[in-house]
C-alpha cells in the first residue's frame, strides 16, 4: 500500500496555522497531571469516575489528564505576571475510561483555545471559532448548556451534526480565583476528529 499522511495529523497543521495566523501561541502540556489542577482548580466535585491513575508515579504528576482546559488554565496561572493579552491554545491527547476499548482507556485528540485580558468574554472566544469553522468550512452552532468550568449563562456547546463536540464560554471566577489569575478569560475545548 502507499503510505500517506494520517487525516488527524494534517487536520491538526491546519488549525495550528490558523490559529497562529490569529496571534494564538501553541503550547504544550504533559499527559500527566494531578487532581488539584485537573478537578478542583477548576470547580469539578465530582470526579472519582474520571480519574485514571498512573501506577508508581514517581512524582505528584499521577493522573492522566482527560481535559485540556485544566492544563490552560494552569499555564496562564503560572503566566499572571507576564504580558497581556496572552491568547493560548494547544491540540494534544486526553483520556478517559472506556470499557469497550482494549486498554480501557480513549484517546482522543482535543483542541483547547484560551484568552486571557481585560476584554476576555463570549464574543471573542466565539468570534475566534467562528473564523477557524470558516477556514475549515464547517457549519456548527452553539447551545446554551451549564458547566461548573464557566459562568452560568455564558457558557454553551458546540453542536455540529446534532452532536456535542465541545464546551466554550467564560471561565467561572471561582475558577479565576482558585488559580489566581487576575483577568477574565474566556476559552473553548472541544473534539479535533469530529471536524474530519
Amino acid at each position: 500500500t502507499t503510505g500517506e499522511e494520517d487525516k488527524v495529523a494534517i487536520l491538526k497543521r491546519k488549525i495550528s496555522e490558523i490559529l497562529v495566523g490569529l496571534d494564538l501561541l501553541e503550547i504544550s502540556t504533559y499527559y500527566l497531571s494531578t487532581k488539584e489542577k485537573q478537578f478542583k482548580n477548576i470547580n469539578i466535585k465530582e470526579f472519582k469516575q474520571m480519574m485514571i491513575e498512573a501506577e508508581e508515579s514517581k512524582t505528584e504528576n499521577n493522573l492522566l489528564r482527560n481535559s485540556l482546559l485544566a492544563n490552560s488554565i494552569n499555564i496562564l496561572s503560572e503566566n499572571s505576571d507576564a504580558q497581556y493579552p496572552q491568547k493560548i491554545f494547544e491540540l494534544g491527547k486526553v483520556f478517559e475510561n472506556d470499557k469497550e476499548s482494549e486498554t480501557g482507556i480513549a484517546e482522543t485528540e482535543k483542541l483547547c483555545i484560551s484568552l486571557c485580558s481585560d476584554a476576555a468574554n463570549f464574543t471573542e472566544i466565539k468570534q475566534v471559532l467562528d473564523y477557524l469553522m470558516r477556514m475549515l468550512n464547517i457549519k456548527y452552532e452553539i447551545k446554551p448548556i451549564e458547566n461548573a468550568s464557566f459562568i452560568e449563562g455564558r457558557c454553551g456547546a458546540i453542536i455540529m451534526n446534532n452532536k456535542e463536540i465541545g464546551v466554550i464560554g467564560e471561565i467561572n471566577p471561582t475558577v479565576l480565583k482558585n488559580n489566581k489569575i487576575k483577568m477574565p478569560v474566556a476559552s473553548l475545548e472541544m473534539g479535533v476528529e469530529e471536524l474530519i
